[in-house]
């Protein structure tokens, strides 16, 4: 039951969050290359004044997430294929749809063919969508509100939230952003503790063991998805 909820939670989460326009900032382009090389005191400045810019980014690319998430997913005269197009549009522009599919294959993708691979991703996208957007009807007008962010490892930020329904217990979500190319993008979201995509490799790897090992399986399971 613990696990079906936090599935459900998640899904609800990420359908309010996941929606909205690429943001990115020149200013992280030079702090990810590390193109700064004055003396170390300047440098130390330097750091830490574009630091402060690449979390306050963050929290600014996940808000701004959530406002485009929540005026579509309240806007009563779109139809129910117009809100999936548009989120389907706006899912590739912020999620790193890439790296997420790679991890939750884990260890699989080795041993995959090109061909195996790229169905794979094909499905995957798929997948993600129809299930996140399949949650839709399910907003009851909740709100997100950013609450913070701390580095995470050395390329990504966590960005805290909490999800308020109108009546009910508030939703803890931290949103994992990655800086890649001088944009965010996306490549986790972690509901109440519960990764997204730790869950996912987790589904996956099940089923191809399930199969004795066999990547066709999971791909003939994400077909029917």
């Amino acid at each position: 039951m613990k696990a079906n909820f936090s599935k459900k939670k998640m899904a609800l989460a990420v359908s309010l969050g996941l929606v909205g326009a690429g943001f990115s900032n020149p200013a992280l382009s030079a702090w990810n290359a590390g193109t700064m090389h004055n003396t170390p005191i300047s440098a130390h400045i330097l750091k830490i004044s574009i630091n402060e810019n690449a979390l306050d980014g963050a929290e600014k690319f996940v808000d701004a997430i959530a406002d485009q998430g929540i005026g579509f997913l309240s806007d009563s005269n779109l139809s129910d294929q117009k809100r999936k197009s548009e989120f389907q549009k706006l899912l590739k522009n912020n999620f790193d749809m890439n790296t997420i599919a790679r991890f939750a294959l884990g260890r699989y993708w080795k041993t995959a063919s090109q061909a195996q691979r790229d169905e794979y991703m094909k499905l995957f996208e798929t997948m993600i969508l129809n299930v996140y957007s399949s949650r839709f009807s399910e907003y009851k007008g909740e709100k997100l509100s950013v609450e913070g962010s701390r580095p995470e490892g050395k390329n990504d930020i966590l960005v805290n939230s909490t999800v308020a329904p109108e009546n009910g217990q508030q939703i803890k979500v931290d949103w994992r952003v990655r800086l890649k190319n001088g944009q965010y993008k996306i490549v986790d979201v972690i509901v109440e503790g519960v990764s997204m995509s730790l869950t996912q490799r987790s589904d996956f790897s099940s089923v191809i063991q399930r199969g004795g090992g066999d990547i066709n399986v999971l791909l003939d399971h994400l077909r029917q998805q």
